[in-house]
């Protein structure tokens, strides 16, 4: 998966300069999106030399996903601060949804059900307030 190329998580879309206000993600900090890591299973043998190596199977595969809250719609520094916090309410909410229910991860290459896995953390960087935050991919 393309990391630049998510266009939404579940009722969140602000993820570029379509919206005045957006979540850029950072591909280079995004990790988890390309593959699920493998759970192998090894049962020692009773009375035996050696191992049973049972089928691998996938395990959990975690998204970590990292960008700055980019704001455009404001040129006052109340502004700013007040559109930041609107963005970051409706990228919560959105993840919040995903505590109960799966939602859909759209990218480029298609759709991921997802659910909530990592809460958001946040830092600033001067006046740019950078997110990370968690999903887990369901495969049922």
């Amino acid at each position: 998966m393309r990391y630049s190329t998510i266009s939404q998580l579940g009722t969140f879309t602000a993820f570029s300069p379509a919206s005045a206000d957006y979540l850029r993600l950072d591909p280079s900090a995004c990790a988890g999106g390309e593959d699920a890591p493998v759970r192998t299973n090894l049962e020692q043998i009773p009375g035996g030399d050696g191992v049973y190596v049972l089928p691998p199977f996938d395990d959990a595969q975690i998204i970590t996903l990292v960008g700055d809250l980019i704001i455009t719609s404001s040129s006052t520094e109340a502004g700013y601060f007040s559109a930041q916090d609107t963005l970051l309410a409706a990228l919560k909410s959105a993840l919040n949804a995903a505590k109960s229910a799966r939602v859909n991860l759209v990218h480029g290459g298609g759709t991921l059900h997802v659910w909530k896995y990592a809460p958001i953390e946040s830092s600033y960087q001067g006046a740019l307030k950078r997110v990370t935050f968690g999903v887990v991919v369901d495969v049922t």
